[in-house]
């Protein structure tokens, strides 16, 4: 039996419905996911997640293109096959092939992307699987490759939007498991 059920839309209160109706309509969805509606009864968490989403995963600076990389490989680091398959379905709409894709997964420091996308992707990266051991000297090291100090906070607030929302989407899938 799964530890987490699903709320019926009856029980969600008007606010959370018409914020899951919003996220729904601005992925561009049929429906809204089991891992957001998990959460529904919790109105404060409902919209915390999408104001984040609105918020931190749509910075401009970024190509689509390039974000959409970086959300694969920061969820294939970290195990989310929900979210790595998401960002896999937005990349085959863009034109990339399975295989293109595959080699991106085993070898992400060779990106077919524009020098400055394949930047940013390696350093979401690398700030999504050790932020613990940020230095410095890291930051630098994105300056001194052409990222100003907001383009910096940017690629940060962009891979805290998505580690954020992977702990809730694993957290609600492994709860919505039948054991």
């Amino acid at each position: 039996m799964a530890f987490f059920d699903l709320p019926p839309d009856e029980e969600l209160t008007p606010e959370v419905r018409q914020m899951l109706a919003e996220y729904q309509r601005q992925k561009g969805t049929p429906m809204v996911s089991p891992t957001w509606k998990a959460y529904g009864r919790l109105p404060k968490i409902i919209e915390a997640r999408f104001r984040a989403y609105q918020s931190l995963n749509s910075i401009g600076t970024f190509p689509w293109e390039a974000r959409n990389v970086a959300v694969m490989l920061i969820a294939h680091a970290k195990g989310c096959q929900g979210c790595f398959v998401g960002a896999r379905l937005e990349l085959d709409k863009l034109g990339f092939d399975a295989a293109t894709l595959d080699g991106m997964c085993a070898n992400p420091h060779a990106l077919p992307l524009k020098e400055r996308d394949r930047r940013f992707v390696q350093y979401a990266l690398k700030i999504a699987t050790g932020s613990g051991d940020l230095k410095p000297k890291d930051f630098r090291e994105m300056a001194e490759n052409g990222f100003s100090k907001e383009e910096i906070q940017e690629i940060i607030a962009f891979v805290a939007y998505w580690t954020m929302n992977i702990i809730f989407t694993q957290s609600a899938n492994a709860a919505l498991a039948e054991d």
